[in-house]
């Protein structure tokens, strides 16, 4: 195991320029076993959870919820293709591959709370319609901190990377992907809440599709200066480009959450 994952550090290190995918990476067992565990008491928390408010409001729609985070899945193997991500692909839990990308089982349950998690746990926001823009700054301060943090620990055992130059790096992550994540999280989160008072019935099942729509929009809006970049030789592209295409895409981030809570009609005061 110890060589695996010193393996996948020394090509991660010896490729960082590198901008085509790495193909056929070992998968360090240990640390992807040890994820996956760790990911999946996540999602058991945060399914049960979603099984008592359901039970408590007497809605299918926290369940929804949870149905929606997982078909989420499907935004992984696309924002990786677009930013310079790789799940490495000898000995992984695959769920789903496309666009050639492989995505592992640890993934998938980490987003049931990744993206369910914040509207379950402003679920009473929801029903009172109490959301305030302040509230969902303080979320965005939040989420960029725990997306900062929660890959450390994987991306320094290589149970996935980020190749190709990438500027400004907060420990193994760039620091473009944590904010595009938060506006992929924070979008289908506003969208819901604007919703929410007519889903009702069959319509609750909306809800479903609203979370990964919501995702891909909000990180497509933020993310797409670096997809750009990032689809170069980046080796050999303008640095200040690559700088400015990342402070772009942590700025857009702040601008689509905020543009979509006008549109929404969230406000300082409930």
């Amino acid at each position: 195991m110890l060589v695996i994952i010193i393996s996948v550090r020394l090509i991660l290190e010896n490729n960082f320029d590198y901008t085509r995918t790495p193909l056929d990476l070992p998968m360090p067992e240990m640390p992807q076993l040890v994820t996956t565990v760790i990911y999946g008491i996540g999602a058991v928390i945060f399914v049960a959870y979603a099984l008592y408010l359901s039970k408590k409001h007497k809605s299918v729609l926290p369940i929804c919820l949870v149905l929606g985070a997982c078909l989420t899945i499907f935004l992984e193997p696309i924002v990786d293709l677009l930013g310079n991500a790789v799940h490495p692909q000898i000995g992984q839990f695959n769920v789903v591959t496309t666009n050639g990308h492989h995505v592992p089982w640890a993934v998938l349950i980490g987003y049931i709370w990744y993206f369910a998690g914040t509207p379950l746990l402003c679920y009473s926001k929801f029903v009172n319609q109490t959301l305030t823009q302040s509230y969902v700054w303080k979320l965005f301060a939040v989420i960029v901190l725990g997306a900062a943090t929660v890959e450390q620990i994987p991306l320094y055992f290589g149970v996935w990377i980020y190749y190709g130059y990438q500027p400004w790096i907060i420990g193994y992550m760039p620091i473009w992907w944590i904010f595009a994540n938060t506006a992929a999280v924070l979008v289908p989160f506003i969208l819901v809440y604007k919703l929410f008072p007519d889903l009702r019935g069959w319509k609750q099942a909306m809800v479903i599709w609203i979370l990964p729509m919501g995702a891909f929009m909000g990180h497509s809006a933020a993310g797409w200066p670096m997809y750009n970049v990032l689809g170069t030789e980046t080796e050999n592209f303008s640095r200040v480009m690559m700088y400015f295409s990342s402070g772009a895409t942590v700025a857009l981030s702040l601008f689509v959450v905020w543009l979509f809570m006008k549109i929404c009609g969230i406000n300082d005061s409930p």
